[in-house]
């Protein structure tokens, strides 16, 4: 009997026969604000045009995983069973933009679904398994880089970067030394997962080299360089919050452009890094998330008592059933942050002068990507020396949604 051939998650769907033209009429009134105006794109007509070019015929990428789909697109054993474990099966509840994910709909759009560090996850194995198979790898190197892709989110916290930063300063606890702690089994969180790396001949240590930027392998920079599996995963999965249809960025096209780095792949990386660009400035560090973020660590720095170190290993669901006067207050911000009013909370102007006597100003990150097209690339090792970064931070101040009686009062819709 002939094996079972193994899923593409990333292949091509069978076009849809296209809808018969239909007679004008009165345009609809919008349901809503659209998500761009928000986030204020730089993107114009010929940038749109531009990647309607570079993506053309793109395949569809629905950034959802059913079971069905995972079984059959993994066929390594370890991988499979990676997938299986209690630690990895959490990450279905473990939001991937944090709070920002309970208050707005992905393109603005309800029926979306929303986003996990569970799909976001087998996004980045999948696009391990895609490069293994360019490359031709050993079955050892799939194991192992498929394990790292598989694991490197493994230690996230409940919503992911929103409250991190709290649990970082109070307890020292970041979801890369809970990453650590459950490769190696010093977690009673998950044991399993320390013990099947090392039944399959995987080396633990090798994995936590991989994730933390420190491997000699040949093949690291597919996790550790500017342009890793992980970025082009979740920036092409952020963008769609940003971009409701308009910007065709895949995945697996934009790896295929890292391996085979010819003078149209290298247009495509281009516009891929604009696009991470534009995505950190207007979208992760922009007022929304910033102002959404910001409230909610406060709200947990003003309720410190409530909050225990073991917190971080719970389920959302868990967290919000253990704090529910921080459900509470999540919900209640969706009434105070509203698409056209979060300039009005956030004040991006603010000298660092008076943010010195301010106590609700805050620093920002801020981050400038550069391309730096006289650079030799031969190899996907090479892109770090064409596509780089630079970082620092700016000050912010949040208005007076940190009032406390308008945030009782705003709590009290959901009593």
């Amino acid at each position: 009997m002939s094996p079972k051939p193994q899923l593409d998650l990333f292949a091509p769907r069978v076009a849809a026969r296209p809808a018969a033209p239909q007679k004008e009429s009165v345009a609809a009134k919008p349901t809503g604000p659209e998500i761009r105006d928000l986030f204020d794109t730089n993107f114009s007509a010929d940038d749109i045009a531009e990647w309607e070019l570079l993506f053309r015929d793109a395949p569809q990428y629905n950034y959802h995983f059913k079971r069905s789909q995972i079984a059959s697109a993994f066929d390594r054993p370890l991988h499979k069973k990676l997938i299986a474990s209690h630690a990895f099966e959490r990450l279905r509840e473990i939001s991937f933009l944090g709070a920002i994910d309970y208050l707005f709909h992905p393109n603005g759009r309800p029926a979306n679904i929303r986003h996990s560090r569970y799909d976001h996850t087998i996004g980045v194995a999948l696009l391990s398994q895609q490069y293994c198979r360019l490359m031709g790898l050993s079955e050892a190197d799939r194991d192992l880089l498929g394990a790292a892709a598989l694991l490197h989110d493994i230690g996230h916290g409940p919503f992911s970067h929103t409250l991190e930063p709290e649990f970082a300063r109070r307890f020292n606890l970041n979801h890369h030394q809970l990453t650590e702690k459950i490769i190696t089994g010093e977690v009673q969180l998950d044991l399993s997962v320390n013990h099947l790396l090392v039944k399959h001949g995987v080396d633990p240590d090798e994995v936590i080299a991989l994730l933390s930027k420190k491997s000699t392998h040949p093949h690291a920079s597919l996790l550790s360089g500017p342009v890793n599996i992980d970025t082009l995963e979740g920036i092409s999965r952020t963008k769609t919050y940003v971009h409701p249809n308009y910007v065709h960025c895949h995945p697996r096209l934009l790896l295929e452009a890292a391996v085979k780095l010819d003078e149209d792949a290298l247009k495509r990386l281009d516009k891929f890094w604009q696009l991470k660009e534009d995505i950190y400035r207007n979208f992760i560090f922009g007022p929304m998330c910033f102002a959404t973020d910001h409230l909610c660590r406060e709200f947990v720095v003003k309720n410190a008592p409530d909050f225990a170190a073991n917190d971080f290993l719970l389920t959302e669901k868990a967290f919000l059933q253990r704090h529910p006067a921080f459900k509470k207050f999540l919900f209640s911000l969706k009434n105070r942050i509203e698409l056209d009013g979060v300039a009005e909370v956030v004040d991006p102007e603010i000298s660092a002068a008076a943010a010195i006597l301010d106590h609700n100003a805050t620093k920002v990150p801020k981050r400038e990507f550069h391309i730096n097209t006289d650079a030799e690339v031969k190899s996907f090792a090479d892109l770090g020396k064409r596509y780089y970064e630079e970082k620092n931070s700016f000050l912010r101040r949040v208005g007076n949604l940190t009032d406390p009686a308008q945030q009782a009062a705003a709590a009290s819709l959901f009593d």
